[in-house]
């Protein structure tokens, strides 16, 4: 009696599953007010001569009037089924579409439809956004190729059947949750087949073509390779290589932290940067204008945990970024929106020279031309904050401006700030600045003797920063230096000699190297020889004695 009971639990066992795998290849359809089989079979079945088999398999006693709410099973291999392409939704550079049959290629528009047994080549730095019948969307990276293998929707059910096949490169997808048991999103690469229904996840292909990675976002994807079969949940990632099966999933790496941006970004390369996620070897740098990331700007891959933003035009942009592991798995995303206003950009300064010091002359300011710019904005401030500004022009076209008119000495400060034929102001340029000093004197010195029997070369004293250069000479060209020296009193003593016609000129130096005019070159005599006139005078004595 038991053994029986088992045998009967066991055949409804089998009856209920084989019962489970009927129902999940039939459309389950809910009528609604004014619904009848005719119709139905008129607008969703591949022939209108299915509704008395329909009638039969449901069991429907009163095919003309069905009351709404009435579940329909469907065979799903009754469903009419079509072709749909798929469009090109948006396009950031160049792309070509080889059309299959004739192999004409075509250089893709947004709106350009794609077909069955079509292919599609990205250029670098190049994005697509493909959109397909049941709005999946697929975005298609620089330097990737990929066929389309299916295209088709089961007539108006809403069920559509897309299976790709990315060759080269890498992709995006956010497949639409599946609408019945003919919905069916598919990539397949060189090593393994991703089958999706519901769900946002990456493909790469690496670039050998021998190895793809799979990294899931959001829902789950069955990855299968060389036979085997693995499920990737959410927040994790696996590898295939030809011919093996699909590696564990790993989870992916966290998303880094991004700061949020405080107000608009005026610094074209601005750089951002983020902690340093463990294992991560590099990281993957995304700029996009919408926050869905259909369509990427801008992508770098950096080795470090900072990047320089890119020079694109002024706008609202979003910042993506994540981790990527030793296998080239990569991690979960972090994103931040910025708005960058950094244009027109301020011209380059070209003289002064930051911090150059004018002795005894005004400043030229000089600057290069801004492509952007059709005049500047000029600034001038005797502070570093440009409160106290005494010249601020916004009406200046040319690249120079003349400072003859700040000609008392000072410290200044100046900036540009560029301004388009809108009147558009670009972001405020570096400040920099210039001093003027008046010019240096001419040291006179003048020669006496002193009580000790030297000579002293004196002249007037200047400022206590100031220290002198002092040369003698035998010659008034200099050529022969007899001391050349470095001091900071204004004066100088030496032992007069005999015979010898010698030189003197003194200069300034400012404490910061600045070398003033030399003064008046002094001719220093030398002590008369009176040697023949003691002998002469010794020799008239002894004739007188």
């Amino acid at each position: 009696m038991l053994g029986r009971r088992i045998l009967a639990a066991t055949v409804l066992l089998v009856l209920s599953s084989i019962t489970s795998v009927s129902y999940a290849q039939d459309w389950i359809y809910t009528t609604t007010k004014g619904d009848n089989l005719w119709n139905l079979s008129e607008q969703y079945l591949d022939r209108v001569s299915r509704f008395e088999a329909l009638r039969k398999l449901n069991g429907i006693e009163n095919p003309k009037q069905m009351p709404p709410g009435i579940k329909l099973r469907i065979p799903l291999k009754w469903v009419r089924s079509n072709p749909v392409p798929a469009v090109i939704d948006e396009l950031l550079g160049d792309a070509q579409l080889q059309r299959a049959g004739s192999g004409d290629l075509v250089t893709l528009q947004a709106g350009d439809e794609v077909y069955l047994g079509d292919q599609i080549r990205t250029g670098g730095e190049s994005t697509l956004a493909i959109r397909f019948a049941d709005d999946s969307i697929l975005t298609l990276y620089a330097d990737s190729l990929i066929r389309f293998d299916h295209l088709s929707a089961h007539g108006k059910t809403g069920m559509v059947d897309s299976r790709l096949n990315l060759i080269q490169g890498r992709m995006d997808t956010r497949v639409t949750p599946a609408s019945g048991p003919g919905s069916r999103f598919e990539i397949q690469t060189p090593s393994a087949i991703s089958a999706v229904r519901g769900t946002e996840y990456r493909a790469l292909v690496g670039a050998d073509g021998k190895v793809s990675n799979i990294e899931v976002l959001h829902g789950k994807v069955k990855v299968s390779g060389a036979g085997k079969h693995t499920l990737v949940k959410r927040g994790f990632g696996t590898q295939v290589a030809e011919g093996k099966a699909p590696i564990k999933p790993r989870k992916l790496l966290p998303a880094p932290e991004l700061s949020a941006f405080n107000g608009p970004i005026r610094n074209i390369s601005e750089l951002v940067s983020w902690p340093v996620i463990e294992k991560a070897e590099r990281y993957r740098v995304e700029v996009s204008a919408d926050e869905a990331f259909d369509i990427v700007q801008w992508t770098q891959i950096s080795e470090y945990a900072k990047a320089a933003l890119p020079d694109i035009a002024d706008g609202a942009y979003y910042l993506r970024v994540r981790a990527i592991d030793s296998l080239g798995l990569e991690g979960l995303n972090s994103v931040q929106p910025f708005l960058l206003d950094a244009h027109p950009q301020p011209p380059l300064q070209l003289q002064p020279v930051p911090d150059q010091v004018l002795r005894g002359e005004t400043a030229v300011l000089q600057w290069t031309q801004s492509a952007e710019a059709q005049r500047y904005r000029l600034e001038i401030a005797t502070d570093a904050a440009f409160d106290q500004a005494i010249v601020d022009q916004s009406d200046i076209s040319d690249t120079r401006f003349d400072t003859a008119d700040l000609a008392v000495p000072g410290k200044y400060y100046w900036r540009l700030t560029s301004i388009t034929a809108t009147g558009e102001l670009g972001p405020v340029g570096i400040s920099r600045s210039w001093q003027v000093k008046p010019a240096a004197e001419k040291v006179e010195a003048e020669v006496g003797a002193s009580e000790d029997g030297k000579l002293v070369a004196s002249w007037r004293a200047g400022s206590e920063e100031q220290s002198y250069q002092v040369q003698i000479a035998t010659e008034e060209t200099f050529e022969n230096l007899l001391l050349d020296q470095q001091q900071n009193e204004a004066r100088i003593s030496f032992d007069a000699v005999e015979g010898q016609v010698r030189y003197l000129r003194v200069r300034s130096i400012e404490s910061d190297g600045y070398l003033g005019p030399w003064g008046t070159v002094q001719r220093i005599l030398p002590i008369p020889d009176y040697t023949p006139l003691w002998l002469s005078a010794g020799a008239m004595l002894l004739m007188l004695l």
